[in-house]
C-alpha cells in the first residue's frame, strides 16, 4: 500500500466523488455478465450433469454477438466456448483465448481463460447473472504518474481501464463496477496466473509481479479483495506480497492488510513514505503491515511489522556500504500527524547493535517522495563499533538522541545526544553523509566527569591509537573533566580526533622508566594529529630527595600519524631538591651520573630546570636516541661531593644539561676560600665519563687552612686567585690543576728569609689529586726571586706528610734540593738534601711582611756553603731549628780541605756563624790565607753586620807552628833576627796564642787588631787585605824573645814586648814589601804608637773574643783532607 495513495485522497470532510458509469468502463466485468448470459442459454439446451459440451461455431458467434452489445463498442474474440453443468445444477461457461479490442481494434486484455458459474435464481426467472467468475493468465499494468494519480492497464501497450486519485479511489470504482445489476448475484472472483507491471514515476522505477493470485469475495455489500504476487526484483531470493482489502460496497472506509517476504529495501520502500526511509537499505525485508482507509477516502493509521534480513547501509552505489546483520522494527504511521511511531528499532552489525523508540517526522509526503525525517529516540542495550575503531565493543545502557535525516543526498546530523553513563552524562552532536567519494563523518561530544578507565573505553581502539595507547597506559588513576571530543572522517583521509579535557588527582607516568607524576592536575589536548599532555600541578617523588613539582611540564606527540618510533616530546619544568632532580636524571634512559664517583646526593639545595627532552615512542630507549636540552638554577648549595674532602657552597648556581654534557657553574665557596666554579659532566656513548670542575679559587691563608696543604701559619698572606681544574674520573680520585700569578697573596718563608709581598705577581702551578690521601704530583712556584719545583704528599687524615722538592733557588745564595717533612699539626721540618747556599747572602731567619710564624727544625745537607768569597765550606751538613732564625751545629771541609765544625745562630735576617777545628794550620792554608801553618786549634767567629756578606769576626789559634811564611820571612830579615829566621825555615815557630778581631767584607779583610805571641816572638798588627787580589796593608809591632819580653806588655798591646819594632807590610801578600823603623825598640811600648799610623777604626764596638772551650762533646773530628 503506498502512502502516496492516501496523499491523493480526498481531504477529511469532503466525500469521494463517485465517478459516472460509462459503457467502456464496464470492462472485464461486463464481458464476465455476458458470459453468464450465453452460459444460461446453453444450460437450457444441456441436459446432462456433469458433461462438458463445446459451441458449435453459430452459435460462439451468437455468443460474441450477444456480449458486444453489451461492451458499448468494444470487441471481442474468443477461441473454444464450453459448457458445464456441475452436480449442484450450477452451469458453468468457459471461454478460452479471450481478446477484448477496443473499438480501434486496440487490445485492451488478453485471457488465457474466462470461466463463470451462473446464478441459478436469476436464471430460473430468464435472467443471467455470474455467481462466480474466474479468470486466468491476465496481464496488467499499473502506474503511478508524479502527483499520485493511478492508471490500470490490461495487457501490454493498452490503454488505461481505470484511473483514480490513489489505491483507494481505485478500488472504489470497481465498488461501482460491482453495484451494477447484471453482477447482483456476484459473490467471488478469483483470477490466477496474472502478470503484473509496476511504473512508479515519482520514483522513476518500475517493477514486474508474477505467478499472481486473486480472489474477490462478496458476501452483500461486504467486499474483501485477498491476493498475492511474486516480485521480480533480480535477486534469487522468492520475495513474494500478499494483501488483503475489506470494505463495504458503496463506502470507502476499508481495513487492509500486506504481508511481505524477502522483499528488497528499495521496493518496499518506494511503495509508501511510511516505508520510504528503507530505501537507503540493501537488505531483504519481511513483515506485516495493517492500516486502513478513512470514511473520506484517506489513508488511515498503517502499523507495521518488519523484519530486515542482513544487508548493507548504502545511500549511494559509490558509497562504502555499512554492513549489518539484520534489523527489526514495530511502529506505526500516522498519516494525518506526518509521523513514524516507533515501538520498536533494534539493529544487529559489526558497527554496533541496540534497541530504540521514538518518533520519526517526514517531510515531503505531499510529493510521495521523501526528503527529510526527524527524528527524537530513546535507546538501550546499545553496542558500538562504527568502522571497527574498537576492538571490543562500546557498550552503553541507554541514550537519547535527536536527529535529521536528508534522503537526497543523504545525510544525517545529530542535533543532540545524550548518553546516560554510569559516570557521567555523555552530550553528543554531529553529522554523517554520504558523499560520491565515500561516508564523512563529524562528530563531537561534551562530558562532565569520567575516570581514566572510561575513558579508554569510550576511546576507539582505532581513532589516534597513540595518544589512546599513551593516555592507557601513562593516566593511571585521577578524576578527568570537561572533556570535549570530536572525530572527522573524510573519504580517503584518516580519521581526524580532537581530544581535549581536564585531569586532577591524577597518576600520570610521561616515561616509562620515570616514576609517576602523583596528584597531577592539568590537560590533556588532541588537536590537528598533535597530541599534548600539560601538568598545571603535581609531584614526582624520585627513589631519593623527597619530591619534585613538576608544574609547567608537558608530554607531547607533535605527529601522531607517523606510525613507527614516532617522536615525542617533553617540555620539562621541575623544582625540587638536588638530589631529587639528580635522582631523576640518573634512571634509564638518562643515566647522566653512571660511570661517575658521584653520588645522586651530591648537593643540598632547591634545584629549578626547565628544558626540552626528544626521543621515539619506543620500548627500551637508549640514551643516545634522546635529544635533550635543559637549564636550571640551584640555590642554597651545598656540597661535600664535587670536592673531595670539602664543602662547596654557593648562593646560586646555574645548571645546563644537553645529550653531550651537563654544566653547573657559579659562584661560590669551598669550605670558607671564595670559588667560581663550572662543573662538567660529558654524557653520551663511547664519551670519557669523567667529569670536571673548573674555575678560579681564592688563594689566601683560608686555602692553606681548607686543603691542608701543611704550610706553616704565616707563611700565605692576603688574597689573591688562581685558576683551577679538578677532574673526576670514574675509577680514579680527582685530579687537580692550580695556575696562578698571585697577584695580592703574600708568601713568606720564614726559615729562607723569604717573602713575596702581596702586591708583587709570579707563577704558581700545581697539579696533583684530591684522594686519601691527596698529594701535587707537580709544583712550580716562582716569585721574588724564588724557583720551587717538587711534588707533595698529603698525610691521610690532612696534612702535610711530605714535600719533595727537586729544585729551590732563592735569588744568588741559595740552589738546592729540599724535603718538607710534616709534623702533624706543627710546623714541618726541612731537609736540605744538596746544593749551594751562599752565607754571604743568606736571608735565613728573616722575612718581610707579617708577624713571626713557626717553623721547623732544618737537616742539611749542601754540596756547598759559601762563607766569604774565598771561603766556602764543602761536604756541608748539619741540624738547625729556625725557631727565631737558623740556630745550629754542622760541619764541613774549607774549600774542600781542612773539615770544620761551627755553629749558626740567628742575628736579625741574618745568621752568625762560628767555625771551630783542631787544625788551624790546615784551616789558614785551606783559607789561602796562611799556607805554612800547621797544628793548632782555630775558633772564627763572623757576626753580620752592614750589608750582605760583611761581617764582623773574630779569630782565636793556639799552638800553632808557621813555617816558610813569606811575609814572616821578610819581616824577621829586616829586623835581623837571624835565629828566628833559622827556626822559621826549619821546624817552624811556634806561636802559643793568636787573636784577632777583624770585619769581612766580600772583597776586603779590614782587621782591627790582632796578636799572635809565642815563646820566640811576639807579634801584633792591624790593616787591610784585598781578597781578590791579595794586596795588604799592614803594620804592627814584632817583639822577639817574646817569653823575656813580654815582662812590661801590660803597658803594650798584645802580642808587644817592652821591646819591639814597628813594620808595615804592602804589596802582594805572596811577596810583601817589608818596612820596619829600628828606632821604635828604643821608644817605650806605651809611646810605640808614635812610630807606627793609627790602625783602621771600627764603626762600632770591637766585637767580643768568644770564651775559649773546647768543641762540643760527641763533637766533628778535625783532620786534613
Amino acid at each position: 500500500m503506498s502512502q502516496a495513495e492516501s496523499d491523493a485522497a480526498p481531504p477529511k470532510g469532503r466525500p469521494a466523488r463517485r465517478r459516472r458509469p460509462r459503457a467502456h468502463r464496464v470492462g472485464l466485468w461486463s464481458l464476465a455478465a455476458t458470459a453468464v448470459g450465453a452460459a444460461a442459454l446453453a444450460l437450457l439446451v444441456l441436459a446432462m450433469v456433469g458433461q462438458t459440451l463445446r459451441a458449435p461455431d453459430w452459435l460462439r458467434a451468437r455468443i460474441a454477438a450477444r456480449i458486444e452489445q453489451n461492451l458499448n463498442g468494444m470487441q471481442i474474440a474468443f477461441g473454444d466456448v464450453e459448457f458445464v453443468v456441475n452436480k449442484g445444477w450450477r452451469p458453468r461457461l468457459r471461454l478460452r483465448d479471450v481478446t477484448l479490442s477496443g473499438a480501434d481494434g486496440a487490445e485492451i486484455v488478453r485471457l488465457a481463460d474466462a470461466e463463470a458459474s451462473l446464478a441459478m435464481r436469476p436464471l430460473l426467472q430468464g435472467h443471467m447473472q455470474p455467481k462466480e467468475i474466474s479468470l486466468t493468465g491476465a496481464s496488467a499494468t499499473l502506474r503511478r504518474d508524479a502527483s499520485g494519480a493511478l492508471s490500470l492497464s490490461l495487457g501490454e501497450n493498452a490503454g488505461p481501464i481505470r484511473q483514480a486519485g490513489g489505491l483507494p479511489q481505485l478500488i472504489d470504482s470497481w465498488d461501482q463496477v460491482l453495484a451494477a445489476p447484471q453482477l447482483s448475484a456476484l459473490s467471488s472472483v478469483r483470477m490466477e496466473g496474472l502478470s503484473a507491471r509496476w511504473e512508479d514515476a515519482r520514483q522513476g522505477q518500475a517493477w514486474a509481479l508474477d505467478g499472481g493470485r486473486l480472489q474477490l469475495d462478496r458476501n452483500g455489500d461486504a467486499l474483501r479483495i485477498a491476493g498475492s504476487f511474486a516480485v521480480l526484483d533480480g535477486s534469487d531470493r522468492a520475495s513474494s506480497v500478499e494483501a488483503n482489502y475489506s470494505s463495504r460496497i458503496g463506502e470507502a472506509k476499508a481495513d487492509f492488510g500486506i504481508n511481505i517476504r524477502d522483499i528488497d529495501a528499495h521496493f518496499a520502500a518506494a511503495q509508501s513514505v511510511a516505508l520510504a526511509w528503507l530505501d537507503v537499505l540493501d537488505a531483504p525485508i519481511s513483515g506485516a503491515l495493517r492500516g486502513s482507509v478513512e470514511p473520506d477516502g484517506s489513508l488511515g493509521r498503517l502499523s507495521a511489522t518488519l523484519q530486515i534480513g542482513a544487508g548493507v547501509l548504502q545511500p549511494t552505489a559509490q558509497t562504502r556500504p555499512i554492513p549489518f546483520r539484520g534489523a527489526r522494527s514495530y511502529f506505526t504511521y500516522a498519516p494525518e500527524e506526518r509521523v513514524l511511531i516507533f515501538d520498536e528499532l533494534s539493529v544487529d552489525s559489526d558497527w554496533g547493535s541496540g534497541l530504540a523508540e521514538g518518533r520519526a517526522y517526514l517531510d515531503g509526503v505531499e510529493t510521495g517522495r521523501l526528503t527529510d525525517l526527524i527524528g527524537q529516540f530513546s535507546l538501550t542495550n546499545i553496542s558500538l563499533n562504527p568502522n571497527g575503531l574498537y576492538e571490543t565493543p562500546l557498550n552503553l545502557n541507554a541514550a537519547a538522541a535527536d536527529f535529521r535525516v536528508e534522503f537526497n543526498p543523504f545525510r544525517v546530523t545529530l542535533g543532540q545526544m545524550h548518553i546516560a553513563d554510569p559516570q557521567s552524562q555523555i552530550h553528543l552532536s554531529g553529522a554523517m553523509a554520504a558523499e560520491p567519494e565515500g561516508w564523512t563523518v563529524s562528530v563531537d561530544g561534551r562530558l562532565d566527569r569520567l575516570s581514566p578507565e572510561r575513558l579508554i573505553a569510550l576511546w576507539p581502539d582505532r581513532a589516534a591509537p597513540k595518544p589512546r595507547k599513551w593516555v592507557s597506559e601513562n593516566v593511571q588513576a585521577g578524576n578527568l573533566g570537561n572533556i570535549d571530543m570530536a572525530l572527522r572522517i573524510a573519504p580517503g583521509d584518516k580519521p581526524d580526533v580532537y581530544v581535549d579535557f581536564d585531569f586532577t588527582d591524577a597518576t600520570i607516568r610521561f616515561l616509562k622508566t620515570m616514576p609517576p607524576i602523583t596528584g597531577a592536575a592539568g590537560q590533556v589536548t588532541l588537536l590537528d594529529g598533535r597530541f599534548a599532555t600539560t601538568a598545571t600541578a603535581g609531584i614526582v617523588t624520585p627513589d631519593e630527595g623527597g619530591p619534585v613539582e613538576i608544574a609547567g611540564t608537558s608530554f607531547i606527540i607533535p605527529d601522531i600519524g607517523i606510525k613507527r618510533e614516532a617522536p615525542g616530546v617533553v617540555r620539562l619544568a621541575a623544582e625540587g631538591s638536588v638530589t631529587s632532580v639528580m635522582s631523576l636524571l640518573d634512571r634509564p634512559p638518562l643515566q647522566v651520573l653512571k660511570g661517575t664517583p658521584l653520588p645522586v646526593d651530591l648537593a643540598d639545595g632547591q634545584a629549578r630546570a626547565t628544558g626540552t627532552l626528544s626521543f621515539p615512542i619506543k620500548q627500551k630507549l637508549q640514551f643516545d636516541e634522546i635529544e635533550f636540552h635543559l637549564d636550571g638554577q640551584i640555590d642554597e648549595v651545598t656540597s661535600t661531593a664535587l670536592v673531595p674532602g670539602q664543602t662547596l657552597t654557593a648562593p646560586q648556581l646555574a645548571v645546563r644539561a644537553d645529550q653531550t654534557e651537563v654544566v653547573v657553574s657559579g659562584d661560590g665557596a669551598i669550605g670558607p676560600v671564595a670559588a667560581a666554579v663550572s662543573w662538567r659532566q660529558p654524557l653520551g656513548k663511547g664519551v670519557d665519563r669523567a667529569s670536571r670542575a673548573e674555575g678560579r679559587v681564592e688563594l689566601s691563608e683560608r686555602t692553606v687552612e681548607t686543603f691542608a696543604i701543611g704550610l706553616p701559619p704565616g707563611t700565605v698572606s692576603g688574597s689573591g686567585w688562581g685558576d683551577f681544574t679538578l677532574d673526576l674520573g670514574p675509577g680514579g680520585p680527582p685530579e687537580l690543576t692550580v695556575t696562578s700569578d698571585l697577584e695580592g697573596v703574600g708568601l713568606r718563608v720564614p726559615a729562607l728569609g723569604w717573602a713575596k709581598p702581596a702586591a708583587g705577581t709570579g707563577l704558581l702551578e700545581l697539579t696533583g689529586v684530591l684522594g686519601t690521601p691527596s698529594r701535587l704530583d707537580r709544583l712550580i712556584l716562582q716569585a721574588a726571586g724564588l724557583n720551587v719545583t717538587g711534588t707533595v704528599v698529603n698525610r691521610a687524615g690532612g696534612g702535610l706528610e711530605r714535600a719533595l722538592l727537586s729544585s729551590v733557588r732563592l735569588g744568588d745564595w741559595l740552589d738546592v734540593s729540599a724535603e718538607f717533612v710534616g709534623r702533624g699539626a706543627r710546623a714541618p721540618d726541612l731537609r736540605i738534601l744538596g746544593g749551594t747556599l751562599d752565607l754571604r747572602r743568606a736571608t735565613f731567619g728573616g722575612g718581610g711582611g707579617g708577624g713571626r710564624s713557626e717553623t721547623g727544625d732544618l737537616q742539611a745537607t749542601l754540596n756547598r756553603l759559601q762563607v766569604t768569597d774565598t771561603l766556602a765550606l764543602t761536604g756541608f751538613s748539619g741540624n738547625f731549628t729556625t725557631a727565631g732564625g737558623l740556630t745550629g751545629g754542622f760541619r764541613g771541609a774549607v774549600n774542600g780541605e781542612t773539615e770544620v765544625s761551627g755553629t749558626l745562630e740567628p742575628r736579625g735576617e741574618r745568621s752568625a756563624v762560628r767555625i771551630r777545628s783542631q787544625d788551624a794550620g790546615g784551616v789558614f792554608r785551606s783559607a789561602g790565607i796562611l799556607q805554612q801553618g800547621r797544628g793548632g786549634a782555630f775558633d772564627l767567629t763572623l757576626q753580620p753586620v752592614g750589608q750582605p756578606g760583611q761581617f764582623d769576626g773574630t779569630l782565636q789559634v793556639s799552638d800553632i807552628q808557621i813555617k816558610d811564611a813569606p811575609a814572616m820571612a821578610a819581616l824577621l830579615n829586616a829586623v835581623s833576627v837571624v835565629g828566628l829566621l833559622d827556626e822559621l825555615s826549619g821546624q817552624g815557630i811556634q806561636f802559643s796564642e793568636v787573636e784577632a778581631r777583624f770585619r769581612l767584607e766580600p772583597s776586603r779583610l779590614i782587621l782591627y787588631e790582632s796578636s799572635a805571641v809565642g815563646p820566640s816572638i811576639g807579634l801584633s798588627m792591624d790593616g787591610t787585605l784585598n781578597v781578590p787580589t791579595g794586596e795588604m796593608d799592614m803594620r804592627g809591632v814584632i817583639s822577639p824573645l817574646y817569653m823575656l819580653n813580654s815582662i812590661g806588655s801590660v803597658l803594650t798591646r798584645k802580642g808587644e814586648g817592652m821591646i819591639g819594632f814597628s813594620y808595615r807590610l804592602t804589596g802582594n801578600a805572596k811577596a810583601p814589601s817589608v818596612q820596619v823603623n829600628p828606632l821604635s825598640a828604643l821608644a817605650p811600648g806605651m809611646f810605640r804608637d808614635i812610630f807606627r799610623g793609627a790602625p783602621p777604626v771600627p764603626e762600632g764596638p770591637l766585637p767580643e773574643l768568644p770564651q775559649r772551650a773546647p768543641p762540643a762533646s760527641g763533637g766533628i773530628s778535625v783532620g786534613r783532607r
